[in-house]
């Protein structure tokens, strides 16, 4: 290994960068892209080292890879890492008992077959991507990774190849609550194929709590989302329910209220979960009524009234003896007629548990969870694409870490790297030896025997921290 070369090569050149800015050859501000590119460098340049002696380490160890018979030496390759495009070689191996092949450096640092990206990496570009478009996360990326030979479709297969993230982990003690809230709507979408689609959202909570005078925030959400069709519903409610199971003494559970505008897929999930109560979401029955009565806000305020009064036979007429008078608005009428009495069940429950019934926040969140990057402005997805970015956007949506969760799926299958003892003992050697010359003045670094400064202060105690 060349560590200490290297870590010295580059601290002699920033200390180059140093003296540069400080005689007027800099400005701060190209002072600091010059050094972010030295480091980018050197992060490059040890990854390299550490992967080659990583592969001289996996083919002195006899005893554990055995049954593995190097086939070929020098094979070459480039990840893309934090740092930039990192090259390194190693050993191609053939297992004698199966006649199995394999790079063992690769399976020991986890870069699967075909791939590119490095996991750190892999990463930051699903954790931004959840917020900007493929495009400006590759842009993004390229500025802070060393010039990193990333692309657009490079951040797409990324997301794509990304695997499930989980949405809940098993709690030791589960929760008591008497009552739960979903509420479900959908965010439509524009494919590639000049189609439309819906990507579904549902959130679970425990009802809502006041944070300043007025505002209120949902107690304890968790957001489940993507693009489910036809059967794939029932899979759906199955994720939410697991996730209910899982959190909850569903024993205790005496109502499980589900908002919904009175969509097929939402009504499936009354049936498909226990001791349900259905509430239709108001706004969309406000929108079926403006759309059928326009301005006529007397009929529109006894329309509600008896609504809300459950009596339905007014509602009819009402409604029927418009259809008579209003013929161009006759579409919208029997639309909004066809609606109410459809939806009645879900209309009669603000009357019967009105003291449990809270507002539903349907529409607001599908807006910011789904919509401002799945929605908004000229873009169209495929549905692979939708369906990952949904439930990607859920989980971000209910206090998950999506960079932490991919480091933490890819990290639990893998030993933790350790080189040959005598090679880092003879690394600690060379770094001891460095230090002390530093010190002692021997090669020391100029900067060091210049007036005390920040800068000075701050080199001598990263020397004096320095280890393996």
């Amino acid at each position: 290994m060349e560590l200490i070369r290297l870590v010295m090569d580059k601290f002699l050149l920033v200390e180059e960068k140093i003296f540069k800015l400080l005689d007027g050859s800099y400005t701060y501000p190209e002072f600091e892209q010059e050094l972010k590119e030295v480091l980018n460098d050197l992060g490059k340049d040890v990854c390299q080292d550490v992967l080659n002696e990583l592969d001289e380490k996996i083919y002195k160890d006899k005893d554990k890879r055995k049954d593995w018979k190097v086939v070929q030496k020098g094979c070459k390759r480039t990840i893309v890492t934090p740092f930039g495009d990192v090259n390194y070689e190693r050993r191609y191996y053939k297992n004698k008992s199966t006649g199995k092949r394999a790079y063992l450096l690769d399976n020991a640092i986890g870069i699967e077959k075909h791939e590119r990206i490095d996991t750190a990496l892999r990463a930051d570009i699903v954790d931004i991507s959840t917020n900007l478009s493929y495009q400006k996360t590759k842009d993004e990326l390229t500025r802070y990774t060393g010039k990193a030979s990333l692309s657009r479709q490079t951040v797409m297969n990324t997301i794509r190849k990304t695997k499930q993230i989980a949405s809940n982990e098993k709690v030791n003690a589960k929760k008591t609550v008497n009552t739960l809230y979903i509420e479900a709507d959908e965010d439509h979408i524009h494919l590639q194929n000049g189609k439309s689609c819906e990507v579904k959202l549902v959130y679970v909570h425990e009802g809502k709590k006041e944070t300043l005078k007025g505002r209120y925030a949902l107690k304890n959400p968790m957001y489940f989302s993507g693009i489910y069709e036809k059967e794939e519903i029932e899979d759906l409610w199955e994720k939410v329910w697991e996730y209910i199971k899982d959190t909850y003494d569903e024993d205790k559970i005496e109502r499980i209220y589900i908002f919904g505008d009175g969509a097929k897929w939402i009504k499936f999930g009354v049936d498909y979960l226990p001791n349900t109560v259905y509430v239709l979401d108001l706004f969309h029955l406000q929108k079926y009524i403006t759309s059928a009565l326009k301005d006529d806000k007397k009929s529109k305020k006894k329309l509600l009234k008896a609504i809300f009064k459950k009596d339905i036979q007014t509602v009819n007429d009402i409604l029927n003896e418009k259809l008579k008078t209003q013929i161009e608005s006759k579409d919208q009428i029997e639309k909004c007629i066809t609606y109410v009495n459809s939806n009645l069940d879900g209309i009669l429950s603000y009357s019967i548990y009105k003291d449990e019934i809270i507002g539903c926040s349907a529409e607001s969140h599908v807006s910011h969870v789904l919509s401002e990057r799945l929605s908004r402005g000229p873009i169209s997805w495929s549905k692979a694409g939708a369906h990952k970015m949904g439930k990607l956007r859920a989980a971000k949506a209910s206090g998950i870490s999506v960079k932490d969760a991919i480091l933490k799926e890819r990290y639990k299958s893998l030993e933790p790297i350790s080189l040959l003892p005598d090679v880092i003992s003879y690394e600690k050697q060379k770094l001891k030896k460095a230090t002390s010359m530093i010190r002692a003045g021997g090669t020391s670094l100029p900067i060091l025997n210049y007036k005390k400064s920040f800068t000075s202060d701050a080199i001598k105690s990263l020397l004096e921290s320095c280890s393996i």
